[in-house]
């Protein structure tokens, strides 16, 4: 009768420590440990072993769910950005006081020159390698960053989220141990 109480518990030990080891394995090591000319398996960890692949990954989700160059040119360039400029237009000449009067004739020529300035930098901001590739943006900083920070980012916001994997693997191998002991009085 013990084994029921003895081959859950350390089944789910088992489960729960095996589960928090694959976990930090994701990260760990950050680099490949090498016997002689020999790199021993599964160093480094997946995630530093596949960062560049990863880091293209979620840039690439980030732009096409989150946020993307041409989401970022219609807020730049969309209806706000339009009556601004126009505000700012009509702000510049009021301070021309006597000149006002013959400068504001061409004030929607000089919003709209303004605007396609404004709309030919922002094309060519958000531009694969401008200043507003998001993509780029991102991928590169994932990719300069030290592992051990990205590790700290990563379990960071996932920490709850990890302890369940954790948990599971505990719950699992709890169950596992009641099989094992529930069968043992057969073999």
């Amino acid at each position: 009768m013990t084994e029921f109480i003895v081959f859950p518990l350390i089944g789910a030990a088992i489960g729960a420590v095996t589960n928090k080891i694959a976990v930090r394995m994701l990260f760990r090591p950050y680099r490949a440990w090498h016997i002689g000319r020999w790199r021993v398996p599964m160093t480094p960890g997946v995630i530093p072993q596949q960062r560049e692949a990863i880091a293209a990954n979620i840039a690439e989700t980030f732009d096409a769910n989150l946020l993307s160059g041409d989401e970022l040119h219609r807020i730049l360039t969309g209806d706000k950005a339009h009556q601004r400029m126009d505000q700012k237009v009509e702000e510049i000449l009021d301070q021309l006081g006597p000149f006002a009067s013959m400068a504001r004739p061409f004030k929607p020529k000089i919003v709209t020159a303004i605007l396609e300035g404004l709309e030919e930098y922002v094309k060519e901001m958000i531009q694969p390698g401008g200043e507003l590739d998001i993509r780029k943006r991102i991928e590169d900083r994932i990719n300069a960053m030290d592992v051990a920070k990205l590790e700290h980012l990563i379990m960071g916001f996932s920490e709850k989220q990890f302890r369940y994997i954790t948990l599971f693997g505990g719950l699992i191998g709890f169950f596992i141990g009641l099989f094992q002991a529930a069968i043992t009085p057969f073999l």
